[in-house]
């Protein structure tokens, strides 16, 4: 390979790496923001129908006359999965706990191709400029929330999608569907 690429190269990796640390950044900020908003609509669905929601960080809980749905947050698992939220309700109603994945709305980020010429390494390193540039002006990501019984909440995430789980635009859609006021 001559010097020549291999300073071409270096040059856009350069430029690629601050351009994916302010996307990590808006990912990180919006994943903070749809967690937040996921509590507010757990805490309102139950303040309706007359329960006294309560909590802080990752762990919240629904309370009516002895009778308590829990609401644990965990950091990620999977290469989609972005947040899990494990809804558990009253030990006296005899149901399962589910788990429901945050993951992004949309296609998954194409694979790197990690061919060793030096044209495919000139190509990589334009085209990571070009999805890193793609990613910044694109608008803010979007999320979606998979539901996954207790009994399969230990498949990859990957597998979780793949088999058609349910999926709702907000976890106030899910909590709906699962507890109707």
């Amino acid at each position: 390979m001559d010097l020549r690429t291999v300073k071409e190269i270096a040059k856009l990796k350069a430029e690629v790496g601050p351009l994916q640390r302010q996307f990590a950044e808006r990912l990180n900020a919006a994943v903070v923001q749809a967690k937040n908003t996921a509590v507010n609509e757990f805490k309102n669905h139950f303040t309706k129908s007359g329960f006294t929601a309560v909590g802080e960080a990752k762990r919240y809980t629904a309370t009516y006359e002895g009778m308590q749905f829990l609401l644990e947050i965990a950091e990620t698992r999977g290469t989609l999965s972005l947040c899990e939220f494990h809804l558990v309700p009253p030990a006296l109603l005899n149901e399962a706990k589910l788990t429901v994945h945050m993951i992004r709305k949309g296609p998954p980020s194409p694979g790197r191709s990690t061919a060793a010429e030096e044209a495919s390494l000139l190509l990589d390193a334009e085209r990571s400029l070009a999805e890193a540039r793609a990613a910044l002006s694109s608008p803010a990501p979007e999320f979606c929330f998979v539901v996954v019984e207790e009994e399969n909440a230990e498949q990859p995430t990957v597998d979780v999608v793949l088999e058609n789980r349910p999926v709702f635009d907000t976890f106030g859609e899910f909590l709906v569907s699962v507890y109707p006021q």
